[in-house]
């Protein structure tokens, strides 16, 4: 009798591990999510996504950080089910929407889906990924070096900034947007005035020190004194403005010309459910707000309030509403001449 006992309370015990380690288990453990993204505030984005989703799900998540132009040509390359969620700007969405690299996505998954401002909800139609962040164009300066106070586009013709500013290539995120501010500076029209616009760029040649294709590089540039002005995406300001707080942030007279960064299911994603938690994730209110008070990106979550600290390097607010915003469509059928004419006026530079 005793050792049927001892039989049944050892069988008791090991059915209780048995239970404790499947409630205790994680529903994608042993998942790997591969994702396409930025390189930049790789850290916080640690911090504030991939450890928390990780620990949520089980899953393993696989960063893949590079510009955007770089990893277009590499989703482009990828085998299907290489890569499962694609971080990045509206215009390679377009151009991998293109090529059909972008999958649709269930829109009733993402119980976060409401609570965004509605030009975030599904930017590209209806079916695909939502904006996770708007930002807008702007031009930083460094008071101390810079000759002259910016408040305009047009300032960066000034000759005083003779081979002192930084402004970004064509084929950048934020090129079409500056393309558009410099045709506005002049009361031109990309697409209907692009030679004028060109000869206009031309003249500012002289000024130009770089046409960057990493804000990065460009921020250590004017910490260096290599520069003294650079037109940059909002959220670079705040990494600017840790390296010095007297760097000034203009928004243009001629106006705010911006965008989004969009969160995608790859074609071929074998993790799909997966890929869609980690977008409804991505747009939580927990994960939008810990990426604003980090000075990462401004949030699409009309729910989240910020102090004016934390407000000022952002799109946020009132500015979403004020946000010029380029057809995508449009630029991505000009944007093969528009880069030509670039690449004759800069060489490449």
């Amino acid at each position: 009798m005793k050792k049927l006992i001892a039989l049944i309370l050892a069988l008791m015990l090991a059915l209780s591990v048995v239970c404790l380690a499947a409630a205790d288990e994680k529903p994608y453990a042993g998942k790997t999510l591969t994702i396409s993204t930025f390189a930049f505030n790789a850290e916080l984005l640690q911090k504030n996504i991939y450890d928390p989703f990780m620990e949520l799900t089980g899953c393993t998540v696989v960063a893949d950080g590079a510009s955007n132009a770089v990893r277009v040509t590499k989703l482009a390359e990828a085998a299907a089910g290489e890569y499962d969620v694609v971080i990045i700007g509206d215009m390679f969405v377009k151009q991998l929407m293109a090529e059909g690299k972008i999958d649709t996505l269930d829109a009733s998954k993402l119980t976060n889906l409401d609570a965004l401002y509605e030009n975030a909800k599904a930017p590209m139609g209806e079916g695909y990924g939502p904006a996770y962040t708007f930002n807008r164009l702007g031009i930083v300066y460094d008071p101390d070096t810079c000759p002259i106070e910016i408040t305009s586009f047009a300032d960066l013709w000034n000759p005083e900034l003779a081979d002192y500013i930084a402004i970004p290539a064509i084929t950048n995120t934020s090129g079409p947007l500056f393309f558009y501010g410099a045709a506005a500076a002049f009361g031109l029209e990309p697409g209907k005035d692009d030679e004028a616009i060109f000869a206009k760029l031309a003249e500012l040649k002289p000024n130009v020190k770089s046409t960057y294709t990493s804000a990065n590089n460009t921020i250590s540039m004017l910490n260096q004194g290599e520069v003294c002005a650079a037109v940059l995406l909002d959220y670079s300001y705040t990494t600017a403005k840790s390296a010095n707080p007297k760097y000034v942030w203009v928004n243009p007279a001629e106006g705010m010309w911006g965008g989004y960064n969009m969160l995608n299911i790859i074609t071929g994603s074998e993790n799909k459910e997966l890929a869609e938690l980690f977008i409804d994730f991505y747009l939580s209110y927990d994960v939008q707000y810990a990426e604003a008070i980090d000075g990462v990106d401004s949030p699409v979550r009309t729910d989240i309030e910020l102090d004016e600290e934390h407000a000022m390097n952002f799109t946020y607010g009132d500015m979403v509403n004020q946000l010029i915003l380029p057809d995508w469509d449009f630029v991505t059928e000009n944007l093969p001449a528009w880069t030509e004419s670039w690449n004759e006026t800069f060489s490449v530079q």
